[in-house]
Protein backbone atom coordinates (compact mmCIF):
# COMPACT_ATOMS: atom_id res chain seq x y z
CA UNK A 1 0.00 0.00 0.00
CA UNK A 2 1.31 3.23 -0.98
CA UNK A 3 1.67 5.41 2.22
CA UNK A 4 2.00 9.38 1.22
CA UNK A 5 2.41 10.45 4.82
CA UNK A 6 5.87 8.35 4.60
CA UNK A 7 6.81 9.34 1.75
CA UNK A 8 6.31 13.00 2.23
CA UNK A 9 8.51 12.94 5.33
CA UNK A 10 11.17 11.13 3.15
CA UNK A 11 11.17 14.31 1.27
CA UNK A 12 11.00 17.01 3.78
CA UNK A 13 13.26 15.63 6.22
CA UNK A 14 16.81 16.36 6.03
CA UNK A 15 18.75 13.53 4.76
CA UNK A 16 21.06 12.92 7.71
CA UNK A 17 17.63 11.87 9.75
CA UNK A 18 16.94 8.06 10.83
CA UNK A 19 13.55 7.04 9.64
CA UNK A 20 12.99 3.90 10.96
CA UNK A 21 12.97 -0.34 10.41
CA UNK A 22 9.94 -2.52 9.82
CA UNK A 23 6.33 -1.65 8.23
CA UNK A 24 5.66 2.56 7.94
CA UNK A 25 1.98 0.92 7.03
CA UNK A 26 1.37 -0.45 10.05
CA UNK A 27 -0.50 0.77 13.06
CA UNK A 28 1.92 -0.09 16.09
CA UNK A 29 5.31 2.16 16.46
CA UNK A 30 8.01 1.39 18.90
CA UNK A 31 10.40 3.95 20.05
CA UNK A 32 13.67 3.23 21.37
CA UNK A 33 16.57 5.59 22.54
CA UNK A 34 19.11 5.39 20.07
CA UNK A 35 20.52 3.01 17.48
CA UNK A 36 22.65 0.56 18.90
CA UNK A 37 26.03 0.87 16.66
CA UNK A 38 29.20 2.61 16.76
CA UNK A 39 29.45 6.45 16.22
CA UNK A 40 31.96 6.46 13.78
CA UNK A 41 30.14 3.67 11.57
CA UNK A 42 27.39 5.19 9.38
CA UNK A 43 24.13 4.37 10.01
CA UNK A 44 22.38 3.02 6.80
CA UNK A 45 19.92 0.72 7.60
CA UNK A 46 16.74 2.98 7.89
CA UNK A 47 18.03 5.92 7.10
CA UNK A 48 16.19 8.14 4.22
CA UNK A 49 19.20 7.46 1.83
CA UNK A 50 18.28 3.76 2.50
CA UNK A 51 14.40 4.11 1.57
CA UNK A 52 15.23 6.15 -0.79
CA UNK A 53 17.70 4.13 -2.74
CA UNK A 54 14.93 1.18 -2.41
CA UNK A 55 11.99 3.38 -3.55
CA UNK A 56 10.53 3.43 0.05
CA UNK A 57 10.00 -0.52 -0.26
CA UNK A 58 9.38 -1.76 2.93
CA UNK A 59 10.89 -5.50 1.95
CA UNK A 60 13.85 -4.11 1.86
CA UNK A 61 13.56 -2.16 5.71
CA UNK A 62 13.32 -5.23 7.25
CA UNK A 63 16.56 -5.38 8.42
CA UNK A 64 17.50 -7.34 11.57
CA UNK A 65 21.16 -6.87 13.57
CA UNK A 66 23.31 -9.86 13.40
CA UNK A 67 24.73 -10.25 16.70
CA UNK A 68 25.33 -13.18 19.41
CA UNK A 69 23.25 -11.95 21.64
CA UNK A 70 20.57 -12.98 19.60
CA UNK A 71 20.77 -17.00 21.48
CA UNK A 72 20.41 -15.28 25.18
CA UNK A 73 16.61 -13.80 24.24
CA UNK A 74 17.79 -10.67 25.66
CA UNK A 75 18.82 -8.42 22.82
CA UNK A 76 16.00 -5.75 22.45
CA UNK A 77 14.93 -6.92 19.42
CA UNK A 78 14.15 -9.92 20.52
CA UNK A 79 12.30 -8.74 23.58
CA UNK A 80 10.46 -6.08 20.84
CA UNK A 81 9.54 -9.74 19.56
CA UNK A 82 8.15 -10.95 22.80
CA UNK A 83 6.28 -8.48 23.43
CA UNK A 84 4.51 -8.87 19.49
CA UNK A 85 3.99 -12.17 19.91
CA UNK A 86 2.60 -11.74 23.07
CA UNK A 87 0.37 -9.45 21.60
CA UNK A 88 -0.91 -11.96 18.86
CA UNK A 89 -1.56 -14.32 21.66
CA UNK A 90 -3.96 -12.27 23.20
CA UNK A 91 -5.49 -11.59 20.59
CA UNK A 92 -6.20 -15.15 19.83
CA UNK A 93 -3.78 -15.11 16.16
CA UNK A 94 -1.09 -17.55 15.67
CA UNK A 95 2.69 -16.67 14.93
CA UNK A 96 3.65 -19.52 13.13
CA UNK A 97 8.08 -18.93 13.34
CA UNK A 98 10.31 -21.23 12.18
CA UNK A 99 12.17 -21.09 15.59
CA UNK A 100 11.90 -19.41 18.63
CA UNK A 101 15.07 -17.12 17.44
CA UNK A 102 13.11 -16.12 14.52
CA UNK A 103 12.08 -12.04 14.18
CA UNK A 104 9.51 -11.17 12.78
CA UNK A 105 7.69 -8.55 14.27
CA UNK A 106 8.92 -5.56 11.66
CA UNK A 107 6.54 -7.29 9.45
CA UNK A 108 3.81 -5.20 11.37
CA UNK A 109 5.67 -3.23 13.43
CA UNK A 110 7.20 0.38 12.33
CA UNK A 111 10.18 0.60 15.10
CA UNK A 112 12.26 4.02 14.98
CA UNK A 113 14.52 5.91 17.56
CA UNK A 114 14.36 8.99 20.16
CA UNK A 115 17.87 10.13 18.96
CA UNK A 116 19.14 10.72 15.44
CA UNK A 117 22.41 10.12 16.91
CA UNK A 118 23.70 6.36 17.42
CA UNK A 119 25.73 5.04 19.93
CA UNK A 120 26.64 1.21 21.38
CA UNK A 121 25.50 2.46 25.03
CA UNK A 122 23.19 5.58 26.49
CA UNK A 123 26.29 6.63 28.90
CA UNK A 124 28.29 7.59 24.95
CA UNK A 125 25.14 8.48 23.40
CA UNK A 126 24.44 10.96 25.66
CA UNK A 127 27.96 12.03 25.98
CA UNK A 128 27.87 13.90 22.33
CA UNK A 129 28.01 17.48 21.95
CA UNK A 130 25.16 17.91 20.35
CA UNK A 131 22.73 15.51 21.86
CA UNK A 132 19.99 17.53 23.74
CA UNK A 133 20.46 19.91 20.33
CA UNK A 134 20.06 17.02 17.80
CA UNK A 135 17.46 15.75 20.10
CA UNK A 136 15.00 18.97 20.51
CA UNK A 137 15.04 19.19 16.32
CA UNK A 138 14.06 16.04 15.73
CA UNK A 139 11.32 16.23 18.14
CA UNK A 140 9.81 19.17 16.30
CA UNK A 141 10.88 18.14 12.40
CA UNK A 142 10.06 13.62 13.03
CA UNK A 143 8.26 13.35 16.07
CA UNK A 144 5.55 15.90 15.30
CA UNK A 145 4.98 15.47 12.06
CA UNK A 146 1.73 13.60 10.61
CA UNK A 147 3.53 9.94 9.62
CA UNK A 148 3.81 9.87 13.39
CA UNK A 149 0.58 11.06 14.52
CA UNK A 150 -0.89 8.22 12.05
CA UNK A 151 -0.17 5.56 14.69
CA UNK A 152 -2.79 4.51 16.51
CA UNK A 153 -0.53 2.12 19.20
CA UNK A 154 3.05 4.05 19.79
CA UNK A 155 5.12 2.79 23.12
CA UNK A 156 7.95 4.39 23.99
CA UNK A 157 11.19 2.63 25.82
CA UNK A 158 12.75 5.59 27.45
CA UNK A 159 12.48 6.47 30.91
CA UNK A 160 15.54 8.36 30.85
CA UNK A 161 14.47 12.32 31.15
CA UNK A 162 17.50 13.05 29.15
CA UNK A 163 15.56 11.55 26.66
CA UNK A 164 12.06 12.09 26.79
CA UNK A 165 10.20 13.28 30.20
CA UNK A 166 9.12 10.54 32.18
CA UNK A 167 6.04 12.02 34.25
CA UNK A 168 2.63 13.99 32.41
CA UNK A 169 4.33 16.61 29.87
CA UNK A 170 6.23 16.42 27.16
CA UNK A 171 4.32 12.93 26.23
CA UNK A 172 0.80 14.88 26.17
CA UNK A 173 2.69 17.48 23.94
CA UNK A 174 4.62 15.48 21.57
CA UNK A 175 2.19 13.17 20.95
CA UNK A 176 -1.46 15.31 21.25
CA UNK A 177 -2.41 12.51 24.43
CA UNK A 178 -3.92 13.17 27.83
CA UNK A 179 -2.08 11.52 30.36
CA UNK A 180 -4.20 8.29 31.78
CA UNK A 181 -3.06 6.42 34.84
CA UNK A 182 0.53 5.06 36.21
CA UNK A 183 -0.29 0.61 35.32
CA UNK A 184 0.03 -0.84 38.51
CA UNK A 185 1.92 1.82 40.61
CA UNK A 186 3.89 -0.59 42.98
CA UNK A 187 5.58 -2.20 40.71
CA UNK A 188 9.27 -1.77 40.07
CA UNK A 189 9.48 -1.03 36.20
CA UNK A 190 6.38 1.74 35.37
CA UNK A 191 4.51 2.05 32.40
CA UNK A 192 2.44 5.35 31.71
CA UNK A 193 -0.49 5.58 29.81
CA UNK A 194 -2.04 8.02 27.60
CA UNK A 195 -4.55 7.96 25.45
CA UNK A 196 -5.89 10.31 22.43
CA UNK A 197 -7.30 13.64 23.34
CA UNK A 198 -11.17 14.61 23.76
CA UNK A 199 -11.16 15.79 20.23
CA UNK A 200 -9.34 13.46 18.01
CA UNK A 201 -11.31 11.33 15.44
CA UNK A 202 -9.25 8.12 15.87
CA UNK A 203 -8.67 5.90 19.25
CA UNK A 204 -5.21 5.92 20.25
CA UNK A 205 -2.46 4.72 23.02
CA UNK A 206 0.71 5.69 23.88
CA UNK A 207 2.92 3.88 26.35
CA UNK A 208 5.94 4.93 28.03
CA UNK A 209 7.77 3.02 30.09
CA UNK A 210 11.60 1.73 30.21
CA UNK A 211 13.90 0.46 27.96
CA UNK A 212 13.70 -3.60 27.08
CA UNK A 213 17.35 -3.65 27.80
CA UNK A 214 19.05 -5.05 30.99
CA UNK A 215 17.13 -6.82 33.80
CA UNK A 216 13.22 -5.97 33.84
CA UNK A 217 10.87 -7.42 35.67
CA UNK A 218 9.46 -10.65 34.52
CA UNK A 219 5.42 -8.98 33.92
CA UNK A 220 6.43 -5.91 32.17
CA UNK A 221 6.27 -7.39 29.00
CA UNK A 222 3.05 -9.43 29.70
CA UNK A 223 1.81 -5.99 31.37
CA UNK A 224 2.40 -3.66 28.33
CA UNK A 225 0.91 -6.28 26.23
CA UNK A 226 -2.63 -6.56 28.11
CA UNK A 227 -2.59 -2.80 27.61
CA UNK A 228 -2.58 -2.97 23.90
CA UNK A 229 -4.63 -6.10 23.55
CA UNK A 230 -7.27 -4.80 25.76
CA UNK A 231 -6.93 -1.41 23.67
CA UNK A 232 -7.20 -3.28 20.62
CA UNK A 233 -10.00 -5.17 21.34
CA UNK A 234 -12.10 -2.04 23.35
CA UNK A 235 -11.69 -0.20 20.06
CA UNK A 236 -12.63 -3.08 17.34
CA UNK A 237 -8.66 -2.20 15.92
CA UNK A 238 -7.80 -4.25 13.43
CA UNK A 239 -4.06 -4.05 13.39
CA UNK A 240 -2.94 -5.94 10.05
CA UNK A 241 -5.28 -3.70 8.14
CA UNK A 242 -2.92 -1.37 5.72
CA UNK A 243 0.22 -3.41 6.16
CA UNK A 244 1.65 -6.09 4.31
CA UNK A 245 0.33 -9.05 5.56
CA UNK A 246 2.75 -12.06 7.08
CA UNK A 247 1.90 -15.73 5.40
CA UNK A 248 3.17 -17.22 8.58
CA UNK A 249 0.52 -15.63 10.98
CA UNK A 250 -2.90 -17.56 10.51
CA UNK A 251 -6.23 -17.17 13.06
Amino acid sequence: MENNLFRNLLDILPENQFIGLGNPNSKILFIGKEAGINIEEENFHGSIKSWKSNNSNIYSQRYIPQESKFRNLNHTWQRYQKLYDEILSGLNIVNNKSDKYEINFVENVFTTELSNLHAPNTKLAKSQENFQSELRKRKELFFKSDFIKNFQIVIIFASDNNYIETYPGEICELFEVKFQNLYDPISKDKIWIHSQQETSEKHKLVIHTRQLTNSITSELIPNISNIIVDFIKSNNIDIFNNTTANSSLAK
